[in-house]
C-alpha cells in the first residue's frame, strides 16, 4: 500500500492540468475561512475540549463488545486510513478513462479534500504528541480515520445528495465510534478529526461549486447556505 499510494494519485493527478490541480488546492483553502467551515471548527473544537475534560485517561476500548461490531471496527481500521487517498485517485483516474466528467470532478474533489485532510491530521499528531490509549505510539490526537471519512461524507453529499451522502455520514459515524473501541483513540480525538474533516469536505465542495457556477452550461444544483446575517437559506 505504501507503495501504490503515491502512484494512485500521481497517475490521477496526470489526468488534470497542474496548474487547475494546484488552483483548486489553493481555492480549497481559501474557503476553509468561509462561515461553514470555520463553524465546524470552532463547533469541533468546543466539543473535543468538552469531552478532554469527561472521557477516561485510559480510554473506552471495548464499549462496543466483541463479535459483529469488532469484526466490523477492524475492517474500518484497516480499510479508511490512508486506502482512502488511493481509492479517490482510483475514482479521479477512472473518470478521465471513462470520459466521465462528474466521476472525474468528484475524484479530483475527493483527493483534494483527503490530501488537506491528512495533512493538517499528520501536522497537529506530530505537534501534540497525545500517546494513543492502548500505549501503541504518541499519535492519537486528532483521529485521521474520523478526519478522512467525514471529509469524504462531506464531498459525496455535495456530489450525489443525501441518497449517498446519509450512507457515508453513517460509515463516517460508526469509523469514528470504531476508532474509540479499538483502543486507537479517545472521543475527543475522533470528535477534532471528524470537525477537520468535515469542514475540509465543506470547503472543497464549496470551492467546486463556485467554479461550476462559473463555468457555461453547468447548472449548479440545489445547496443550503448559511449565512452570518440571516441564518439558513437555499439556492442554487
Amino acid at each position: 500500500m505504501r507503495c501504490l499510494l503515491p502512484a494512485t494519485v500521481l497517475l490521477a493527478a496526470s489526468t488534470a492540468p497542474c496548474g487547475d490541480f494546484v488552483h483548486f488546492i489553493g481555492e480549497d483553502i481559501h474557503c476553509l475561512f468561509d462561515t461553514a467551515p470555520l463553524l465546524t471548527l470552532g463547533t469541533g473544537a468546543l466539543l473535543a475540549g468538552g469531552a478532554l475534560q469527561l472521557e477516561s485517561p485510559y480510554g473506552n476500548r471495548g464499549f462496543m463488545g466483541d463479535g459483529f461490531l469488532d469484526d466490523c471496527s477492524e475492517v474500518c481500521d484497516r480499510a479508511f486510513g490512508l486506502p482512502l487517498l488511493a481509492g479517490a485517485g482510483l475514482v479521479w483516474a477512472g473518470g478521465a478513462v471513462m470520459d466521465d466528467s462528474g466521476t472525474e470532478e468528484a475524484g479530483q474533489m475527493l483527493t483534494e479534500g483527503l490530501l488537506l485532510t491528512y495533512g493538517a491530521t499528520g501536522v497537529l499528531k506530530l505537534a501534540v504528541g497525545r500517546e494513543r490509549p492502548d500505549g501503541s505510539n504518541s499519535r492519537s490526537f486528532p483521529s485521521g480515520h474520523a478526519a478522512g471519512t467525514a471529509c469524504v461524507a462531506a464531498i459525496v453529499w455535495d456530489r450525489w445528495g443525501p441518497g449517498a451522502g446519509i450512507p457515508a455520514a453513517a460509515v463516517a459515524g460508526f469509523t469514528a465510534l470504531s476508532r474509540i473501541t479499538l483502543g486507537k483513540h479517545y472521543p475527543s480525538d475522533v470528535i477534532a478529526g471528524a470537525a477537520l474533516g468535515l469542514s475540509v469536505g465543506l470547503a472543497v465542495a464549496h470551492s467546486h461549486d463556485d467554479a461550476d457556477a462559473n463555468t457555461p452550461g453547468i447548472q449548479p444544483a440545489l445547496k443550503v447556505y448559511w449565512f452570518s446575517d440571516s441564518g439558513l437559506g437555499v439556492g442554487f
